[in-house]
C-alpha cells in the first residue's frame, strides 16, 4: 500500500473501534467512473482483495485496461450487470448462505422460517 495512503488511513481510522468513514475511491469519490482502477495502479486500494486483482499477474492486464480506458470500463460493467441480472436467485430453503464464500456449508442447517412458510402454504391449499 502506497505510504501516504495508508497513514492517510490510519489518520482518519485510528482505532479499530472507529465509526469513521473514508472514501473507497480517492480520486473522484462522487463519480461513477474508472478511477478506482487508477487508484489500484498507484497502491491505493482501500481492501486488500481489490488491490489484489493489480498485484496479481493474472488480473494485472483488466486493471490497467480499465484504468487508461473507461469506455472499456463502462462497456464491460454493462456486460457484467446483463449477466448479473440474469441470474436466478435462490429462495427459500433452494439455497444456502455459506460460512465461507469458497465451501459448502458441511452441515446445510434448515431455516425453521422456510419450514413453516411451506406448511402454511400446504395447510391452506388443504383447508
Amino acid at each position: 500500500m502506497d505510504k501516504t495512503f495508508a497513514n492517510n488511513l490510519k489518520r482518519s481510522c485510528p482505532t479499530a473501534d472507529s465509526n469513521n468513514t473514508v472514501n473507497m475511491d480517492i480520486r473522484s469519490p462522487n463519480v461513477f467512473d474508472n478511477k478506482y482502477y487508477v487508484d489500484l495502479m498507484n497502491r491505493q486500494g482501500l481492501f486488500t482483495s481489490d488491490q489484489d486483482l493489480y498485484t496479481d499477474r493474472r488480473t494485472r492486464g483488466i486493471v490497467t485496461s480499465f484504468a487508461v480506458n473507461q469506455s472499456l470500463f463502462f462497456e464491460k460493467f454493462v456486460i457484467g450487470m446483463i449477466k448479473m441480472g440474469q441470474l436466478n436467485v435462490l429462495t427459500g430453503g433452494q439455497g444456502e448462505i455459506r460460512n465461507r464464500c469458497d465451501t459448502r456449508n458441511k452441515d446445510k442447517k434448515v431455516d425453521i422460517a422456510t419450514v413453516v412458510e411451506e406448511l402454511e402454504e400446504t395447510f391452506s391449499a388443504l383447508f
